[in-house]
């Protein structure tokens, strides 16, 4: 068997086991315009390859969180209340093989007593276009506040220039985002 076909084979069945789905689907898109030229596919998995083995990621429910009046109020009124409290991105001036991390703190008032599916999606651009999704899942929080953290490291085929990260929470109809930006040098 070939190394390529080989690699072609196993690699996609490592990100599916480590829960990585969301990027091979991406990096299968992204990647099949330049299909046909050797040397512009070759850097495009690479970059999408070395992303992918350096995403981690981290959720938690932060306890002794206090709802706002607001948020109080739509529970009282039996309304969803989604907000984001903070979303950052850190550092924002990095280098090849430096490591960013994306935190997205938001509070979850008015789900029933069982909880509520909220779907979480955080996604990377560069000069408009979506290179990728980093995480995309849905899950079921119950009221509170709740924080999620994921890092990657900059691939070394990665490109200098501005680069974009969009975090997104959505349930019942509603949706929340935060754009931050880093500068890859």
């Amino acid at each position: 068997m070939p190394i390529k076909l080989f690699f072609a084979l196993v690699m996609p069945l490592m990100l599916l086991l480590a829960g990585c789905a969301p990027l091979i689907f991406t990096a299968g898109a992204g990647a099949g315009y330049v299909a046909t030229q050797e040397e512009p596919r070759s850097k495009v998995g690479a970059f999408f390859d070395e992303l992918g083995r350096s995403i981690k990621q981290t959720t938690r429910k932060l306890t002794g969180a206090k709802p706002t009046r607001k948020q109080s109020a739509a529970v009282n009124s039996g309304g969803l209340t989604l907000t984001i409290n903070n979303a950052t991105v850190a550092p924002t001036k990095v280098t090849i093989g430096d490591q960013v991390k994306l935190t997205l703190q938001y509070v979850v008032s008015g789900a029933p007593e069982k909880g509520l599916k909220v779907r979480e999606k955080t996604s990377l651009t560069s000069s408009g276009q979506e290179l990728t999704v980093l995480k995309d899942e849905t899950v079921v929080k119950e009221n509170g506040t709740w924080e999620n953290t994921l890092t990657f490291a900059i691939p070394g085929s990665a490109k200098p220039g501005k680069y974009t990260v969009a975090q997104q929470i959505s349930a019942q109809g509603k949706t929340r985002s935060s754009r931050r930006s880093f500068t890859v040098q």
